[in-house]
C-alpha cells in the first residue's frame, strides 16, 4: 500500500514536468513498486518517468475506479 506521500509524488509525476531526486524516500518506493523509472537521457542526465503500471495507477486513481 502506499504512503500518502508516496501518491502524492505519483500525482507530481503523472502532472507536471517537475524534476525530482532519485534517491529521494517516495521516488525510492515508487521505483520499488515498479511504478517509477529512471530514463538516461545521453548528456542530459536521467529524468523519471512513470511505468506502464503508474500510468494504469494514476488513471485509475483519477477515475475513482476500482483496482
Amino acid at each position: 500500500m502506499l504512503s500518502h506521500h508516496e501518491l502524492a509524488t505519483l500525482m507530481l509525476l503523472g502532472d507536471t514536468d517537475k524534476r525530482l531526486e532519485a534517491f529521494d524516500p517516495d521516488v525510492l518506493a515508487l521505483r520499488r513498486y515498479e511504478l517509477v523509472e529512471v530514463r538516461q537521457r545521453g548528456r542530459q542526465g536521467s529524468t523519471l518517468q512513470l511505468t506502464r503500471q503508474g500510468r494504469e495507477l494514476l488513471e485509475r486513481l483519477r477515475t475513482g475506479a476500482p483496482q
